[in-house]
């Protein structure tokens, strides 16, 4: 038993509702315009665009073309290549804002204790002044 209110998304429910169109990232729409602009693919499919679109009621492809094996898994080397790239380009993007962060906090520390110490200073040189007036 699923405790959820989001729907499941299997075939029969998928039919039921209408959602017959399945792009080849696995998202399914209720026609096949939408289907073959699915966003999703540009992310999850190994393509980075949807490629073909199949009615799973007939499982026929109804747009583009299925590729065959040998295409996709050169195609599947080529994005989990890209895929790195993408991600170590990430990775570098958060370090450098990680060292931007690192020197901001440092500026704002030494900033304070600056302050700190000048603050001490004032109140020394202001009991000084209170004790030589005496």
């Amino acid at each position: 038993m699923t405790i959820s209110n989001l729907p499941t998304y299997t075939t029969p429910n998928s039919i039921d509702r209408g959602f017959v169109f399945e792009c080849c990232c696995g998202e399914r729409f209720k026609n096949v315009n939408s289907a073959s602009m699915c966003k999703k693919c540009r992310n999850y499919s190994v393509w980075g665009y949807t490629k073909y679109v199949v009615n799973i009621e007939t499982n026929e492809v109804v747009y583009g073309k299925m590729s065959t094996d040998e295409e996709y898994k050169t195609q599947e080397a080529l994005a989990e290549a890209r895929w790195a790239g993408e991600q170590a380009a990430c990775q570098q993007e958060q370090d450098e804002e990680y060292l931007h962060w690192e020197a901001d906090q440092a500026e704002k520390a030494a900033a304070a204790a600056k302050l700190s110490t000048e603050t001490d200073e004032d109140r020394l040189w202001a009991i000084q002044d209170r004790l030589m007036i005496r």
